[in-house]
């Protein structure tokens, strides 16, 4: 039985089509250095992909969430190592006021800076970051202080004791604030007490309770800063291992995604060739059905 030659011209540029399809294919993966191009690609491949593409973007965003609550812990840190610095410098001149044979105009002057340093720890407890307050727990555009006159008996504390908390890894937070109800505050209060005292010429008052609560605001300042050290050791140990994770992630997608160029390039020649071969017999059987119509 003679077969119909517009079914073998069908069949044959089905085949040709077959080969240039599988050949484009081909091209496309050197060309984009990509494997998969789109899902029918290898759907179970690009689901993987796409589950991998998500994980690397949470973990972006965790770096992210570090880098932003380090730098917050760092400007904190730096607003309270300026305070112990003013506390140290404070507790100098009340040593030096409870000296013997000190007149009354140095207790003056000391009580005169012991207020400048108070204004001076106002404005470090009212310190900001990225337009926001410090130390005013979760009312960040609120100042955490107030300080009313040039020698303000009281300082009011105008925040809360909320924490403000930062997720840094897969169930994990950290506190990326301190409150300025405790150490700052006790602080400020101290000076108001020892200034208060040395202008009324209670040195004794000054000396014995005052240095107490100097130094015990002290201590508190302290201990927060050693927190906030920790912290951040934490928040630099979870960059690095989060940073790592990311890597393997990459090479992870890279292994299903990308394409192996030798390979590939083995199978494009291969694919050429079959090509060749199909145009080749493919005129061959042109070129016979058009000699038989002939005769």
């Amino acid at each position: 039985m003679r077969i119909p030659d517009r079914v073998i011209t069908d069949s044959v540029k089905s085949n040709v089509n077959v080969n240039i399809a599988r050949m484009m294919k081909i091209e496309q993966q050197i060309s984009s250095g990509r494997r998969i191009n789109a899902p029918s690609d290898d759907p179970a491949a690009a689901a993987a992909a796409l589950r991998l593409r998500a994980d690397i973007s949470m973990s972006e965003q965790f770096t992210r969430n570090i880098d932003s609550a380090a730098a917050r812990l760092g400007a904190t840190d730096s607003a309270l190592g300026s305070l112990t610095d003013l506390l140290q410098r404070a507790r100098e001149l009340t040593v030096q006021a409870g000296s013997a044979g000190i007149s009354p105009a140095q207790l003056s002057a000391i009580g005169t800076e012991l207020n400048q340093l108070l204004h001076h720890a106002v404005q470090v407890g009212n310190s900001s970051f990225g337009g926001q307050y410090l130390f005013s727990g979760t009312k960040t555009t609120t100042p955490a202080f107030l300080a009313t006159g040039d020698v303000p008996a009281t300082v009011t504390y105008q925040g809360n004791t909320s924490a403000i908390l930062q997720d840094v890894g897969d169930n994990a937070q950290v506190q990326m604030n301190v409150t300025g109800d405790q150490g700052l505050l006790a602080a400020m209060n101290a000076l108001i007490q020892i200034r208060d005292a040395l202008n009324a010429g209670d040195r004794t008052t000054a000396i014995q309770s005052g240095l107490t609560a100097l130094d015990g605001a002290m201590d508190a300042v302290l201990q927060q800063r050693g927190s906030l050290g920790a912290r951040i050791n934490r928040l630099e140990s979870l960059g690095v291992r989060i940073e790592d994770e990311r890597i393997n992630l990459h090479g992870l997608k890279g292994s299903l995604e990308d394409v192996d160029m030798a390979d590939t390039i083995v199978r494009l020649n291969s694919a050429r060739n079959v090509y060749e071969a199909a145009l080749g017999a493919a005129a061959q059987v042109i070129q016979k059905s058009l000699v038989q119509f002939l005769r």
